[in-house]
């Protein structure tokens, strides 16, 4: 019979370490602000990064974890008699980190089984929480990627960005619609297309930052058809406390009651793209067994 582990990364906010004796191993992303490189979550928290780039008006660009932690991490997953892993990474669209930990398992000789968990943040940490549920039930590799793929394609990621220039700098928009944007004071509703991998798509264009969250939690509501009692959600942010949680609050009204909802920071390696005033939106419906 196999024992499998899970690996994932920080972009699912799951502290490191904190679940290795459970089997799920998360290894850091990396995060350069300005001249200085960090591991995520080890050297650096998101809120500080956040800090960084808002009140220090320094650049900020994000890489997959470095193929050596990975490899070491694997290592030390075989030393503990794994036969095998189940890698949950950040979505391809959004990082290399996928073909990272196949890199990494083929050098250490561990088997791998990738899924594209398409997204990050809260959802990503879902399917890590409801993989680790799997597992300790016995289900099969088969048995697992078949729930958890069927899991992704039922969850969603929306973001705002109030200003285009982070998504510019960062490679995911063209300087030219940065520009245009930004002449006229449009506010981006972007996704995350699951067509595409987890690539930031655009979704709509409105004319202020309050519509923009609006027109997300409508959307969610009118086509993705959530509800409160089949799914989870998670409204994260870059220094933008209160209005997360007044969003949180329409997200309600729209819904009905629900205790399923996290409001919290994004991962920095979403944040960093978005700058101060970004929110990110998720949902993904529950694994009921």
């Amino acid at each position: 019979m196999e024992k499998i582990a899970i690996i994932a990364d920080s972009g699912c906010q799951i502290p490191i370490g904190s679940m290795e004796n459970e089997g799920v191993f998360i290894v850091p992303l990396v995060i350069t602000v300005g001249s200085k490189t960090y591991l995520d979550q080890v050297d650096i928290s998101s809120i500080e990064v956040f800090k960084k780039i808002t009140n220090e008006k320094v650049q900020a660009k994000t890489s997959q974890p470095a193929t050596g932690i990975i490899q070491e991490t694997v290592e030390k997953i075989k030393e503990q008699g794994y036969t095998h892993v189940i890698a949950l990474p950040i979505a391809t669209g959004l990082s290399s980190t996928f073909e990272g930990m196949k890199l990494g398992c083929d050098m250490v000789g561990m088997p791998v089984t990738l899924i594209n968990t398409k997204s990050t943040a809260s959802n990503q940490a879902y399917l890590v929480k409801i993989t680790k549920q799997l597992v300790d039930e016995g289900k099969s590799i088969s048995e697992i990627t078949k729930i958890i793929t069927a899991m992704v394609e039922d969850s969603g990621t929306f973001i705002m960005a109030p200003n285009l220039e982070h998504l510019k700098r960062g490679g995911r928009i063209t300087p030219a619609v940065a520009l245009l944007g930004n002449m006229l004071k449009i506010v981006p509703v972007m996704r995350l297309n699951y067509e595409l991998g987890g690539k930031i798509d655009s979704l709509d264009r409105v004319r202020t930052v309050k519509k923009a969250n609006i027109k997300i939690i409508d959307h969610m509501v009118n086509n993705c058809h959530i509800n409160n009692k089949d799914y989870i959600f998670a409204i994260e942010h870059v220094l933008v406390d209160e209005l997360a949680d007044e969003m949180k609050q329409v997200l309600l009204d729209k819904i009905g009651p629900c205790e399923d909802i996290t409001v919290r920071e994004l991962p920095a390696v979403v944040g960093v793209h978005m700058g101060a005033g970004g929110v990110g939106y998720q949902y993904i419906k529950k694994y009921c067994g």
